[in-house]
């Protein structure tokens, strides 16, 4: 057990259902929270707010501008990816951040943190990281979290 201030377990599953349900209000949310609490745990890092306001500012700016202004050309609209490739930075990093969380742990690495760059396997290694941190903080706090949905799946729940 850990005297740092330790995370929230949340289950693959029960991010997917709320995430679904809200629209994707819950998952932003809960990008939002886990990089707060990774920075409560490691005491430095990027915040939440660091890591969505970009992404979501950048994103929603330049389309915003596009549709409501007829001014702006439309080619403006081509600013957004200036939000998507933010997003793949912190998404980058937080694997790697949940990679070093296990290696320090002594534990196996769970996530190929290259895989963010292959279509379908980014999904996968999303997924998995969704799993790992939840497994991790329950490890932490000495609780056994269940997660029905990556335990049937083997791709996302194995520690390969």
């Amino acid at each position: 057990m850990s005297d740092k201030p330790l995370g929230k377990p949340r289950p693959l599953w029960r991010v997917l259902f709320l995430s679904v349900v809200t629209g994707m209000l819950y998952y932003g949310w809960y990008k939002w929270i886990i990089q707060e609490e990774l920075r409560r745990y490691y005491g430095f890092g990027w915040s939440g707010t660091l890591c969505l306001a970009p992404f979501i500012l950048g994103v929603a700016i330049p389309q915003a501008l596009r549709i409501f202004d007829p001014d702006v050309p439309g080619w403006f609209g081509w600013f957004s990816l200036l939000g998507i490739i933010w997003i793949y930075i912190v998404q980058f990093k937080l694997y790697k951040t949940v990679n070093q969380l296990y290696q320090q742990a002594g534990m196996r690495e769970p996530l190929v943190v290259w895989w963010i760059f292959v279509p379908g396997l980014n999904l996968l290694v999303g997924l998995r990281q969704i799993h790992f941190l939840s497994q991790f903080w329950a490890r932490e706090q000495g609780v056994i979290m269940k997660d029905s949905l990556a335990e049937n799946i083997p791709l996302l729940s194995a520690n390969t």
